[in-house]
């Protein structure tokens, strides 16, 4: 948000260039966060783009950005072909110009038994105290977040409340005192069948499909989520089907073995799939041997999946990169992608980018969180040239 552009010009310019976080709230975080909205008048948003201009003024010298477009457009016919001395030492190389990038916005239904758990907790007694209450709702989220993956990754205790079979489950190695996780699920998930495990999650039975039909074209995928557990679960399901593989998450901790695995993969072209959490695998990796990218769940902040993305669509990358984004319709990950979507426009425009931002985002309460309705549609529209696809 707008308070940490602040903090960072506070602390860089010791509290000289944009006053007090008071002043800067109602100066310019409010009328350019109010001209964001999708309702917002037309009196607010010329008010809201105005202040977005001055504050760029203000902040110009003491802000230096350069994006992969940018350099791009430098052109070697640009630069003076010839140059006394060892001037030329001192001219820049060009940077090398990369494939195009794609974005498929992939709208997922949930299966029964998915749609079924999620309308039973946001029924529950638990939640309509939440709304009334101050209280975080953050692990709330949590749950729902995962029962947008795969009802498998909540604990065991928690499926018996919500209607999934709880025998299914290692009962034996969840305590009463630990209501979130399974503490081995691979093991918890060892005697379910790989077909129940795909009716259980439409979004995993897509991405089976799209790694199986990717596979046979010859193209080599990346999979980032954020959850480790259903890393598990993918994993399970591919190696049944004989998918060569390869993985990094959070318990990959010497750095050898890292380097080791994206060698391999670089080098090795049976290997079609790359599994990686994306908090771990989504910085500092290059993995340019794939073209394809799947984000299987939405992060809250923009820069996350982003960065995962550059995994591949990086100098080095030779072929066209397309990404697929996995969303479950009406549910908490498409709000969770609005406000990605807002967050990036709202940066955007305060640092440099004249365009005036699509709006869809509207100034909603953390209740819309927890509302469900048609799973079957989406409330979004295409805001811009991202290739939208239902399934």
């Amino acid at each position: 948000n707008l308070k940490e552009l602040w903090a960072l010009f506070d602390f860089a310019c010791q509290g000289s260039l944009l006053g007090t976080v008071k002043t800067f709230q109602m100066e310019y975080e409010n009328p350019i966060t109010k001209a964001r909205a999708k309702d917002a008048s037309p009196g607010e948003k010329a008010l809201g783009l105005k202040i977005s201009e001055n504050l760029m003024s203000i902040i110009k010298p003491y802000f230096l950005r350069r994006t992969k477009d940018e350099i791009q457009k430098q052109n070697k016919s640009e630069l003076p072909s010839h140059l006394p001395g060892d001037q030329s030492k001192d001219v820049a190389p060009t940077m090398p110009s990369l494939p195009q990038k794609k974005d498929f916005i992939v709208w997922v239904f949930l299966a029964p038994v998915q749609e079924e758990i999620y309308r039973n907790f946001l029924t529950l007694d638990h939640i309509k105290e939440l709304l009334i209450s101050k209280r975080s709702p953050l692990a709330e989220l949590n749950i729902l977040k995962k029962l947008c993956d795969h009802p498998r990754l909540l604990s065991a205790r928690a499926c018996g409340h919500l209607g999934l079979e709880a025998s299914s489950y290692s009962e034996k190695e969840v305590g009463e005192n630990e209501p979130s996780e399974l503490p081995d699920m691979k093991r918890n998930i060892g005697h379910i069948s790989d077909e129940r495990l795909l009716q259980e999650s439409g979004k995993l039975g897509f991405l089976v499909a799209l790694l199986e039909r990717l596979r046979d074209e010859g193209h080599r995928t990346l999979v980032f989520s954020q959850s480790r557990k259903m890393l598990d679960v993918i994993e399970r399901i591919l190696t049944h089907r004989h998918f060569k593989l390869m993985r990094i998450d959070g318990t990959v901790t010497h750095l050898t073995e890292r380097e080791k695995r994206i060698g391999v993969f670089q080098k090795d072209r049976d290997y079609s799939v790359f599994l990686l959490t994306t908090q771990v695998g989504g910085i500092g990796l290059t993995l340019t041997a794939a073209s394809r990218v799947v984000i299987f769940d939405p992060s809250w902040n923009p820069a996350t999946d982003a960065q995962a993305v550059d995994r591949a669509y990086r100098i080095g990358q030779k072929e066209n990169v397309i990404i697929y984004r996995l969303i479950t319709c009406e549910l908490v990950e498409e709000k969770i992608y609005r406000r990605q979507v807002f967050k990036d426009s709202l940066i955007r425009q305060s640092t440099g980018d004249k365009k005036n931002p699509y709006r869809y985002f509207t100034m909603q309460e953390i209740r819309e969180l927890f509302i469900l309705e048609d799973t079957r549609s989406s409330a979004i529209s295409p805001p811009f040239n991202h290739i939208w696809m239902v399934v």
